[in-house]
């Protein structure tokens, strides 16, 4: 017998994918009737023996695979009007519905986004100025903790593992954000989490979606004393480093896409390990991320001319 991990009734919207059945699932935004009725994937658990493996691919078939923490996932995608939808089973004991939060949802939003043609990149996203920011880093980068930063001093977190581009929006994540060790001066709400090997922060609510405005990629400076610095990465740089991190890099994405997204302002940030840091990367992201401000109008261009009147776009 197989059942949902929320145990409760009504949708959940995050990714930019419908979940039926999940929005008792804490940290997942409940769908409205103003959210797109699909891509759509139901979740189930079942308790039982594992099929044999059926590896994934670009294809949307059904595939089966063992999970790193040894619980197999078995995905069913259904191709039909215009996009791809599925079933998606969690074989093994029951899940505590927090768990699907986080870490269960990822390896399952990850390739129904991909089947549906956009895009997914292991990241943090923030807002800064209406425009949605993601951010690249290594394992021991520091993303969650800069996330975490950023959200105690009021910056909308929009995700803290995964960004899923759709065109050029960026779709929100689950509301909360899991942390090994307390960050200093975050005072957010928050519980153990994932067995209590984590602080999970309790994000609130945010926008679906924000247009991209572009990319952050974090680097540690060896030098304490080193101020915090941004330098630009070229969009040739930056199409190679999308190219080869997106989500199932070895599938066929639409190459006017990625360029599409490489063409955003990118950045390489570096900063010293050190807490005391973390205000002087805010400062600099808030000064440096600015959208570009519109040009006074030194002149205006008067109405187009009527009938019969001579084309001489004379301005004032």
């Amino acid at each position: 017998m197989s059942t949902t991990p929320s145990g409760g009734d009504g949708d959940a919207f995050v990714y930019g994918l419908r979940f039926p059945g999940l929005a008792g699932v804490p940290g997942l935004p409940v769908a409205t009737s103003d959210d797109p009725a699909g891509p759509a994937v139901t979740v189930r658990q079942v308790d039982r023996v594992a099929p044999a493996p059926i590896p994934i691919g670009p294809r949307p078939v059904r595939s089966v695979r063992t999970l790193t923490d040894g619980r197999v996932l078995m995905m069913e995608p259904t191709v039909g009007s215009g996009r791809v939808d599925g079933v998606a089973t969690l074989l093994g004991p029951a899940l505590e519905p927090a768990d699907l939060a986080h870490p269960y949802l990822t390896p399952i939003a990850s390739p129904f986004t991909r089947w549906n043609g956009r895009e997914a990149f292991h990241s943090g996203v923030f807002g800064l100025h209406g425009r949605a920011w993601v951010v690249r880093g290594g394992r021991t980068a520091g993303k969650s903790s800069l996330m975490a930063a950023l959200a105690g001093r009021g910056l909308t977190v929009l995700a803290d593992d995964m960004a899923m581009t759709e065109g050029d929006l960026v779709h929100t994540g689950p509301r909360s954000i899991d942390l090994r060790q307390p960050v200093p001066g975050v005072d957010l709400p928050h519980r153990t989490a994932r067995g209590a090997t984590r602080r999970r922060l309790l994000l609130p609510e945010a926008p679906r979606s924000l247009p991209l405005g572009g990319w952050l990629f974090l680097h540690w400076t060896e030098d304490l004393g080193a101020e915090v610095e941004l330098r630009p990465v070229t969009p040739t740089a930056l199409l190679s480093r999308l190219a080869r991190t997106r989500a199932y890099a070895d599938w066929d994405s639409d190459p006017s896409q990625l360029l599409s997204l490489a063409l955003r302002p990118a950045f390489d940030l570096l900063r010293p390990r050190r807490w005391d840091a973390v205000p002087d990367v805010i400062a600099a992201l808030e000064h440096s991320l600015r959208p570009p401000r519109a040009l006074p109008h030194q002149r205006t261009t008067t109405p187009a001319p009527g009938p019969g009147a001579p084309l001489t776009g004379r301005r004032s």
